[in-house]
């Protein structure tokens, strides 16, 4: 299910983020998690011209080093409090993870999705960025 700003914004929307990025939330707990990491590459793609950043929901050993799979280019390690801002976003916005963001070209928030990723999903998050 794809959100889109005004529904369900928090504080977080006025926090800036790397731009042009989707934002992919993941946990070593979250099975689905681990199918959308299987296809990172066909993800990355269809997000074109944006970039996909990995991002650790928790700072669990299991959750790193499930990112140990990752390219180091596509992990995203914020610092603990905006850690922190992204979890209580995914927790008010969605019932858990997958979850994902894509953010615009001015660092903040464009455009939810409230479900695994696919490369279609990825793209359609990115076009509604773009429109």
């Amino acid at each position: 299910m794809l959100l889109f700003p005004g529904q369900g914004a928090t504080a977080s929307e006025q926090a800036v983020y790397p731009p042009e990025t989707v934002l992919l939330f993941v946990a070593a707990w979250c099975a689905p998690c681990h199918g959308e990491l299987a296809h990172l590459a066909e993800i990355s793609r269809s997000a074109r011209p944006y970039r996909v950043l990995v991002v650790p929901f928790d700072d669990g050993r299991a959750t790193r080093a499930m990112l140990d799979g990752v390219p180091a280019t596509q992990r995203w390690l914020p610092d603990r409090q905006t850690q922190r801002r992204l979890a209580q976003m995914v927790a008010a916005e969605s019932a858990g993870l997958p979850f994902s963001v894509a953010i615009d070209p001015h660092g903040r928030t464009c455009a939810r999705h409230a479900d695994a990723l696919t490369g279609s999903t990825a793209q359609a998050l990115v076009a509604r960025c773009r429109g």
